[in-house]
């Protein structure tokens, strides 16, 4: 089994964007589930349910959980066992950097990103995040380059223990972008294709929080 795993960011970028249907017509294409894990619900319905101005993309996303388009993690991994994994990953990463005149230990990463993360790598099976958030990528994929980019946005010298990651070699993502580039290659945008289309939606999510450059979305248009 195949599982795309959500973090909260992807899913606010496409509901910004009026693209949050796009995630169903993905999952029609997709020979797997797409997983919610209990806090990233919190984070796309339940927190957002309870306030007016975002209640009717909360109730949206909500519909998809209950017909089936988003599987809750629960139905692979128990809670409980998911929630430890995320307790001691948020442990783990969040104490690779620590200020060098204090010591002080700094947040990488939430408790949504993290229980993404968990569930990687409690499944034992083919799977790949969904996340926009930069940070948590780089843990992963460039953790050298995340201690410079964390003391350049801190302003201040860091210490780091970069081994504590060593756990997550392997751990594989993809971005918004990256998902509305698949829908408009397979022609799932109920928009003419045009290369103003496409260029609409990279940067569309990109300003909604998708973190993209604009020469990654220059070289993904060479692509069509």
């Amino acid at each position: 089994m195949k599982y795309l795993i959500f973090d909260a960011g992807p899913i606010i970028s496409l509901t910004m964007n009026g693209m949050l249907p796009i995630i169903e017509k993905l999952k029609s294409v997709f020979l797997g589930e797409f997983i919610l894990t209990p806090q990233v619900k919190k984070e796309v319905v339940d927190k957002p349910m309870k306030i007016k101005k975002f209640k009717l993309e909360a109730v949206r996303v909500r519909d998809m959980i209950e017909r089936g388009v988003f599987k809750m993690s629960s139905d692979v991994i128990p809670d409980d066992r998911l929630n430890n994994e995320t307790k001691r990953i948020l442990k783990t990463v969040n104490g690779v950097l620590r200020t060098t005149a204090t010591g002080e230990k700094m947040k990488i990463i939430q408790d949504g990103e993290a229980a993404c993360m968990a569930f990687a790598k409690l499944c034992k099976c083919d799977n790949v995040i969904v996340i926009d958030e930069r940070t948590a990528r780089m843990l992963v994929e460039a953790p050298h380059d995340l201690e410079k980019l964390m003391e350049k946005k801190l302003h201040t010298p860091l210490d780091a223990e970069l081994s504590l990651l060593d756990g997550f070699k392997g751990i594989k993502f993809i971005r918004s972008a990256e998902l509305l580039f698949v829908a408009f290659k397979k022609g799932l945008i109920p928009i003419k294709k045009s290369a103003d289309l496409l260029d609409g939606l990279l940067y569309g999510v990109k300003f909604k929080g998708c973190a993209i450059s604009s020469g990654e979305i220059e070289e993904m248009k060479k692509l069509i």
